[in-house]
């Protein structure tokens, strides 16, 4: 199947929400983003043996914890120790403490200078979860943080653009979180010390619109952001080619 809908990228699952395959888009050349290939997700760590067993017959196979050491301490990953699952953690906003959003970016007016926050002051975080990517051409990847909408959301955007999606895509794939996060978003704003930064729990297309405007003006594209931050060219065109169909 090339085209999925809304409907068919969302894994039901009983304890993740906001779980997602990035598979089914169409690019700008007519080939489609592969499915069971790069899954999106929020926190798992009240994921059910259902749900974990559910994943992996979905063809997971790796997992990529985006959060800060605060967040893994305090609510534990159940995948770090799953039998058939490569496990790793980067730390994207490297910050030990960060909880939803790091002290850092609360200068910031609203979430896209956040995103641009994330892709110029850890350049590296971003490499090696793409790093990461490489090392696994064929098996299927999930990666999440806790609510899987900012730190998964430009991690997925930069994927949907590097295969040459439609920006009317990646900005409904991105705004679609927060209707999805609807039953966890009042614990995620229990972990934010202020009624202000709340808003970090929206998904507003116009953050998304944002960051590629950046990501345009400064770089071009994903794959010219990606080779800028290190990565060679083949390693791209081997993400690129394992990730469209």
């Amino acid at each position: 199947m090339l085209y999925m809908t809304r409907e068919e990228r969302l894994i039901s699952l009983e304890k993740m929400v906001n779980t997602r395959d990035l598979g089914g888009y169409e690019t700008q050349t007519g080939t489609y983003s592969k499915s069971h290939k790069y899954i999106r997700a929020s926190s798992p760590t009240n994921a059910t043996k259902s749900d974990i067993q559910k994943l992996k017959d979905y063809g997971v196979k790796v997992v990529i914890d985006l959060r800060s050491d605060f967040e893994k301490e305090n609510q534990p990953n159940p995948f770090k120790d799953e039998e058939d699952i490569d496990y790793y953690e980067v730390n994207v906003f490297d910050s030990s403490l960060a909880v939803v959003v790091p002290e850092e970016v609360k200068q910031y007016k609203d979430l896209g200078g956040v995103y641009i926050y994330m892709i110029e002051a850890v350049k590296h975080k971003v490499k090696e979860v793409f790093d990461i990517f490489v090392k696994y051409p064929y098996d299927g990847i999930m990666f999440h943080c806790s609510a899987g909408k900012d730190r998964t959301g430009i991690i997925s955007a930069l994927l949907l653009d590097l295969i040459g999606c439609h920006e009317y895509d990646i900005v409904k794939d991105y705004s679609e979180s927060y209707e999805n996060n609807i039953e966890i978003n009042e614990g995620l704003a229990q972990m934010l010390d202020n009624e202000e930064a709340k808003q970090y729990l929206k998904s507003s297309p116009r953050y998304m619109m944002e960051f590629l405007d950046y990501l345009r003006e400064h770089y071009g594209s994903s794959k010219e952001y990606l080779l800028e931050i290190g990565m060679k060219i083949d390693e791209i065109e081997q993400i690129i080619e394992n990730f469209s169909i």
